[in-house]
């Protein structure tokens, strides 16, 4: 039976719930913010008028000030006196004209086909559909290939995702050891580049071919010679090719229920040497007694959610439960690190 709560008990937990309910509308001002290219207008010019902004904008002030000022209200924009707007620390992150950026990520996660996805969230938990496909009639990486927009919004997304992420893990995980490092679903190239940067192996980098289109380009970018990393798109359902003796998978995994996850990881067992390893860089779901927030702020079981609502595997997983997993495939697990953000390393050998 729940004890009644105090009122001063209630009101914070009102507090709460009030903050859950409008989250929405916090996330759609910062999606409309940075689709309209706000954020890189304020970076560039500085503080503007909402006139100004607007007619930059095709916009109408009156309804695009209301916006804006919630936005300054949350810290994201600061309003001057006249209905001026300024950038701030979080705007001038959410620009999206200078690279990859949390900007591609907002907009990825907030954008109409996803935002879509959770208007038929409750029909799809009665009929077992993923509720990306229920709304948009196609799966997630079908939509992304097959609309400009939103696969470049995509790769960049996680491109971000990854330069968010990677140091972290190369400063607690050492890749030295190994000569050849394969990326598998490692999109434009991020993880692969600061790794062969960092030791200077050789690195191969795996994925499908629409994804892999901006690779080369990135990766000279990012100051990798040619012969340094070999693009190669397969499908990692049929096979993976040989030549390292090391394999990476990050967040790749949780797009995949058990089943093809471990299809997945039998594959990569056959690609590799007897003294491989396959290193998974994953955001974990705690366990009861775990932390629920990662040092980043992300919220694996929230995130979770996203990715159960987007892909038709959509599982993020315990620590435990991945290990089982590899355990089915022959792999043990041999080493196991945690980063400042919310990407940790499981690293496994094949069993002798």
């Amino acid at each position: 039976m729940t004890a009644t709560l105090t009122p001063e008990a209630s009101a914070i937990a009102k507090r709460q719930l009030f903050d859950l309910i409008f989250a929405f509308i916090k996330s759609q001002c910062l999606y409309t913010v940075i689709h309209l290219g706000i954020a890189n207008l304020l970076h560039d010019e500085g503080a503007l008028s909402v006139e100004q902004i607007a007619e930059k904008t095709n916009t109408k002030p009156a309804r695009l000030y209301v916006i804006l000022r919630a936005l300054a209200h949350l810290n994201v924009l600061q309003e001057q006196p006249g209905q001026v707007f300024a950038p701030t620390e979080l705007s001038n992150l959410l620009i999206t004209h200078q690279g990859a950026s949390i900007g591609h990520f907002a907009m990825h996660l907030l954008e109409p086909a996803q935002w879509a996805s959770w208007n038929v969230l409750q029909e799809a938990l009665a009929t077992g559909e993923v509720p990306f496909e229920r709304a948009n009639g196609e799966t997630v990486y079908d939509y992304c290939q097959n609309h400009d927009w939103s696969g470049d919004v995509f790769i960049n997304a996680m491109s971000f995702l990854t330069e968010h992420t990677v140091d972290s893990v190369l400063d607690v995980y050492d890749f030295s050891p190994f000569k050849t490092v394969m990326d598998v679903g490692g999109g434009q190239g991020g993880l692969i580049a600061r790794v062969v940067k960092k030791t200077g192996c050789k690195g191969i980098l795996l994925d499908v071919p629409y994804v892999l289109e901006t690779a080369p380009a990135y990766l000279q970018q990012q100051g990798v010679a040619a012969d340094t990393v070999k693009i190669i798109s397969g499908d990692v359902f049929e096979s993976v090719p040989e030549g390292a003796d090391a394999i990476v998978m990050k967040y790749f995994l949780s797009a995949w229920d058990d089943e093809n996850a471990l299809k997945i990881i039998n594959n990569c067992k056959k690609a590799l040497p007897p003294h491989g390893k396959i290193i998974l860089l994953q955001a974990f779901i705690p366990d009861l007694d775990e932390p629920k927030v990662a040092p980043d702020g992300i919220m694996p079981g929230v995130f979770a959610v996203q990715i159960s609502v987007a892909v038709p595997g959509g599982e993020w997983r315990t620590r435990k439960h991945f290990q089982a997993l590899f355990e089915q495939c022959g792999f043990v697990l041999e080493k196991s690190v945690d980063s400042s953000t919310n990407l940790s390393a499981m690293e496994f050998g094949i069993r002798p």
